[in-house]
């Protein structure tokens, strides 16, 4: 009896510390076969940066984009699909490598994980009906309005809805989703990211964007504090844009070269 409590009391104490529990950050081990994938988390629903195609493979400016710096590197690619609010906490708890979706570097966010440079400057925008008279931020007083959570349009949002008397704030998970809640008059606006929000009105005459909102965002990558993937994954991204590649790939989504000077195709030291 003795004995059995004495080794219960071990086992309890071997769990208590962590023993048999995942590392925080723990990477994929290389093999024979050559070094292990980039887990790239990402939210497979965010027009044009990631989503599927009709033959169901997942395509956009920013696939393309680490693909070209994993083949830089010699590496392959592995797409963890997840909500954008889950991509953060997952990075955290080294579930994927990499978070990739056109995420804002902000302040708090550099705080906590390590990032490539910049790839894209953007803005926010305000998406609605053209049928609606909502024409600028002060229209939207006692408005219903949706936002995806976890993003840096939502911190605005939140943060100036007072100011502005916004009525209820409706999460959404996409702007597929957005655009069908405005089709069906359940929101009155979408605020989200400036570039996705004029792809997505290509194909959608009856909406417009009103008013594009004071704020210069800059996206990249982010990764674990100290992953020993960030300096060479930066300097693939550094060697595309010098080579052409960035700009190849925003002719192919954008429809024209990026402007001379853009981080599009200028390397740029991590912030």
């Amino acid at each position: 009896m003795i004995a059995a409590l004495r080794l219960l009391l071990l086992v309890g104490l071997w769990i208590l510390a962590g023993a048999g529990a995942p590392a925080a950050f723990a990477q994929p081990a290389d093999s024979p076969a050559g070094p292990a994938p980039i887990r790239v988390g990402t939210f497979p629903d965010n027009k044009p940066w990631e989503f599927h195609d009709p033959s169901g493979a997942l395509v956009g400016f920013e696939v393309d984009t680490i693909e070209a710096i994993a083949g830089e590197m010699g590496r392959q690619v592995v797409f963890v699909p997840m909500p954008f609010q889950e991509l953060m906490p997952a990075l955290e708890a080294g579930r994927i490598d990499v978070a990739m979706c056109s995420i804002t570097l902000t302040a708090a966010r550099l705080k906590t994980f390590d990032s490539t440079q910049p790839y894209y400057d953007t803005s926010q925008g305000i998406v609605v009906l053209k049928t609606s008279h909502i024409r600028a931020l002060t229209d939207l007083k006692g408005k219903i309005v949706s936002v995806e959570p976890g993003t840096t349009n939502e911190q605005w949002l939140t943060r100036n809805a007072q100011h502005y008397g916004f009525g209820p704030i409706v999460p959404v998970q996409g702007l597929d989703a957005a655009v069908d809640m405005l089709h069906r008059r359940q929101v009155d606006a979408y605020f989200g990211d400036l570039p996705a929000l004029l792809y997505r009105l290509l194909k959608a005459p009856d909406l417009a964007v009103v008013q594009r909102l004071p704020t210069d965002d800059r996206y990249g990558m982010l990764l674990a504090r100290h992953s020993p993937l960030t300096a060479p994954l930066d300097e693939a991204l550094s060697a595309i844009k010098k080579d052409g590649t960035m700009a190849r790939i925003h002719e192919r989504w954008f429809g024209s070269l990026p402007p001379p000077g853009s981080p599009v195709v200028k390397a740029l030291p991590r912030p």
